[in-house]
C-alpha cells in the first residue's frame, strides 16, 4: 500500500512538470517563423526556420543596405538554397518564369527566376547588429522573420532585384499566366505599352494593382477606373518619380525613371484602360 501511494505522490508532482514541458514545447513549435512555397498561387510546401537551419548552411553576411542606409550585418541563407529545399526539381521547370516573395502585408517582390537565382542574394533570418531586428523604413517596421538582401554592387531594385521583408511565402510562377489582367493582351513586345508593362511589372506591382490583380497596399490603378481617367499625365508622372514631396506615403521615389520610361508608364495605363477588364 505504500508503494502505491509513493508512486502516486510521484506521479502527481510529475504530471504538472510533464503538462509544463509539452505545452513549452508547444509554444516554441508554434512561435517558430516558417516560409510557404507556392507554385502558381497554390501552396506546395512549408518549411520551418529550425528545419533550414539544420538543413542548409547559414552565411554571415554584411552588405550596403539601402533600406537602412548603412552597412548591416546578417545571417541568413542563399536564395537559391532556400528556393531549391522548398521546390525541389520544380524549380528547374522552364514553364515557371518568375519568383514572387509576398510579404505580410501584401507587399509583393517579383523578378525572373533567372535573376533570383544569380549568387549574391540570401534570406537573412537574424540581424547580427543587434538583439533582435532593427527596425527599418519611415515607418520603423520589424523586417522579420525574414529579409531577401544582395550584396552585388548592381543588384538593387532599380535593377529588378527585389528586397522585400516580412516574407511569408513565396510563389514560383508564370507572371502572365498567374496575373493575366495585369498583361497588356495584343501589344506587341517592342511597343510602348509592352515596356511599360515590363516597369510596372518590376516597380509597380509591388504595392498595386491592375483590374483586382497585383499588390494590395496602394490603390489599383485601372479598377473600377483608370488612374488616367482622373488624373493628369503630369501628376501621375511626379506621384511616380517622387512621391515624398507630394505626401507621406509607403511608395518609394523613382529618381532614375527617365522621361522616356514614364512615357511609356503612361502608355500602358491607357492601353489596359483601352482594353477594358
Amino acid at each position: 500500500m505504500q508503494a502505491v501511494l509513493h508512486k502516486l505522490t510521484i506521479m502527481r508532482f510529475l504530471l504538472p512538470v510533464l503538462f509544463l514541458v509539452l505545452a513549452c514545447l508547444y509554444a516554441s513549435a508554434e512561435s517558430q517563423p516558417s516560409l510557404k512555397f507556392l507554385l502558381s498561387g497554390k501552396e506546395v510546401n512549408e518549411t520551418s526556420l529550425s528545419k533550414m537551419k539544420a538543413d542548409l548552411s547559414v552565411h554571415k553576411i554584411e552588405l550596403y543596405d539601402p533600406s537602412y542606409g548603412k552597412t548591416k550585418r546578417f545571417e541568413g541563407f542563399s536564395v537559391q538554397d532556400v528556393l531549391k529545399l522548398g521546390f525541389g526539381n520544380k524549380l528547374n521547370n522552364a514553364d515557371y518564369t518568375d519568383v514572387a516573395f509576398t510579404a505580410l502585408d501584401g507587399y509583393m517582390g517579383i523578378s525572373t527566376v533567372s535573376k533570383i537565382m544569380e549568387k549574391g542574394g540570401y534570406i537573412a533570418f537574424t540581424d547580427r547588429d543587434n538583439e533582435g531586428w532593427e527596425p527599418v523604413g519611415r515607418q520603423e517596421t520589424d523586417p522579420g522573420p525574414f529579409y531577401l538582401v544582395w550584396t552585388g554592387k548592381n543588384q538593387t531594385t532599380k535593377e529588378g532585384y527585389p528586397w522585400p521583408w516580412q516574407i511569408a511565402s513565396v510563389d514560383l510562377m508564370r507572371f502572365r499566366d498567374q496575373y493575366p489582367l495585369v498583361y497588356p493582351k495584343g501589344a506587341p513586345e517592342d511597343s510602348a505599352a509592352y515596356r511599360g508593362y515590363e516597369i510596372f511589372k518590376t516597380r509597380c506591382v509591388r504595392c498595386h494593382a491592375m483590374n483586382g490583380q497585383g499588390g494590395k497596399i496602394g490603390p489599383d490603378l485601372n479598377a473600377p477606373k483608370s488612374i488616367v481617367t482622373y488624373r493628369s499625365e503630369y501628376m501621375i508622372k511626379e506621384m511616380i518619380k517622387h512621391p515624398s514631396e507630394y505626401r507621406y506615403t509607403h511608395m518609394p521615389d523613382h529618381p532614375d525613371l527617365t522621361d522616356g520610361d514614364l512615357d511609356n508608364i503612361i502608355t500602358y495605363f491607357r492601353y489596359m484602360n483601352s482594353i477594358g477588364k
